[in-house]
């Protein structure tokens, strides 16, 4: 009888000491998840609060549980995750406390439920209708349904009431500038200055509101006192940085997105910045050289040209427009060279008769037949091009081709029947092969067509 007993009582006394090392346990996971979600260790916390419920507590423990891990969840922005926790709390909880709704609250705001944000703050404020934090944050849910009366009456009452609420007086700015009232924004964003002269958002916001006055001379001013007060706030260096870009002042553009690249290197968005910067220089370039050719003052233009294909390797205009001008200056083979490269990086150029240009640097440059062959290119493309088809009728009449001088004359005619330009050239073509009959015919069609046009050719028949 006796070892029954002892192994019965052996299970009670081990069934106890497990029961209570496990509620141990659950305390100590319960005060960590506390002490971390307090001090913003979020992760750790919900950690230990998942523990702790694991563990299994009682009802008081769990809803304490709950706040905190809703509170974590929220703070790390797992926003359902945190309603999920909240709602919980707040459907088992015998006494829902100001705090909770409050909680409940600001998670509806981050989920852009503004109606359900409204009404649990407006709870939470029946618990604590002196916190003017419950009221920011309604006054938050408030102006983001569209009741910017309201919203902005609440954040008025509260620095009424308390004249060195910088917070409420900040909200309220932030509301104004959005709604257009730049003056009132000012003259409150002023009064927070005089209050705390060391707050850099609030030069940042002086900053917001010169840009939308387009007063860029004191965005500058206010953006800069702002950084003065908060070095290394990137938010504020990267307004600064598009400031300095639309008042063309590259260098120190370049020069502050190096700043930020030594506080953060992985910042999002610089790299796009620093292409910015280049593209805009480029471009402020290219307009300087097409205003010294306007000034036929083609070598300053060359330079510019080179400077903006410095900066911009890869766009096909800037190697077309220098192409075309080395072309008139002479300078046929770098004309050529850039006019490759134009072709090579943009297709379409082909429709702005790149080819009929290639083909006049090569009959400039004696080679003849690259010079034929991206001419007929160039008809191929467009078919109509006078001035192609007048290039090859010049090409193989200068080496005695008449035959195929002819064809390209014949087509001459074809596109434009009324000219008398074709008539004449085919004219001059036949006097040339000996056909003197035939030439004078088309010369007598030429003087139809314009009894004025001068015929330097015509003879009359033997």
């Amino acid at each position: 009888m006796k070892n029954p007993i002892i192994k019965s009582m052996l299970i009670i006394i081990f069934g106890f000491l497990f029961l209570s090392q496990t509620s141990i346990s659950a305390e100590k996971n319960l005060q960590k998840c506390k002490e971390f979600s307090s001090i913003g260790l979020h992760l750790p916390a919900i950690e230990q609060c998942q523990k702790a419920m694991r563990d299994g507590v009682n009802r008081e423990a769990e809803l304490e549980l709950l706040y905190y891990l809703a509170n974590s969840y929220s703070s790390i922005n797992k926003n359902k995750l945190a309603k999920e926790a909240i709602t919980k709390l707040l459907n088992a909880s015998p006494s829902i406390s100001a705090y909770d709704y409050y909680l409940a609250g600001l998670i509806e705001i981050k989920l852009n439920n503004n109606k359900e944000a409204i009404f649990y703050l407006e709870k939470a404020i029946l618990g604590e209708p002196n916190s003017i934090s419950i009221k920011r944050q309604l006054a938050r849910a408030l102006f983001q349904s569209g009741d910017t009366r309201k919203a902005n009456l609440i954040l008025t009452g509260n620095f009424y009431e308390d004249s060195s609420d910088t917070q409420s007086m900040t909200q309220l700015s932030e509301n104004l500038i959005s709604e257009g009232n730049l003056i009132k924004a000012n003259l409150i964003t002023n009064r927070i200055i005089e209050i705390n002269p060391g707050y850099s958002y609030a030069y940042y916001l002086k900053y917001i509101i010169s840009i939308k006055e387009d007063d860029l001379q004191n965005a500058l001013a206010n953006i800069n006192k702002a950084i003065m007060r908060d070095r290394e706030n990137i938010r504020y260096l990267i307004e600064k940085v598009k400031l300095l870009i639309t008042n063309k002042k590259y260098d120190l553009a370049k020069y502050n997105l190096t700043i930020i690249e030594q506080l953060n290197p992985n910042t999002p968005g610089i790299p796009n910045l620093y292409e910015n910067i280049l593209d805009l220089q480029a471009a402020d370039l290219h307009s300087y050289a097409r205003e010294m050719i306007k000034q036929k003052d083609y070598e300053s233009a060359i330079n510019y040209y080179n400077k903006a294909i410095n900066l911009n390797p890869s766009d096909a205009i800037l190697y077309f427009e220098r192409g075309q001008l080395l072309s008139k200056m002479k300078n046929y083979k770098n004309a050529e060279n850039d006019l490759i490269i134009a072709s090579s990086l943009n297709e379409n150029l082909v429709a702005s008769n790149v080819n009929l240009m290639l083909g006049k640097i090569y009959y400039q440059l004696g080679e003849r037949d690259k010079s034929i062959a991206f001419i007929d290119k160039e008809l191929t493309i467009n078919a109509n091009n006078k001035e192609a088809l007048l290039w090859q009728i010049r090409s193989y009449s200068e080496t005695g081709e008449y035959d195929f001088a002819e064809d390209y004359a014949k087509k001459l005619i074809e596109v434009d029947p009324l000219s008398p330009d074709g008539y004449s050239i085919l004219g001059d073509i036949k006097l040339m092969k000996g056909d003197i009959q035939k030439s004078n015919e088309l010369h007598n069609k030429v003087i139809e067509l314009d009894p004025n046009y001068n015929i330097a050719t015509r003879k009359k028949s033997e």
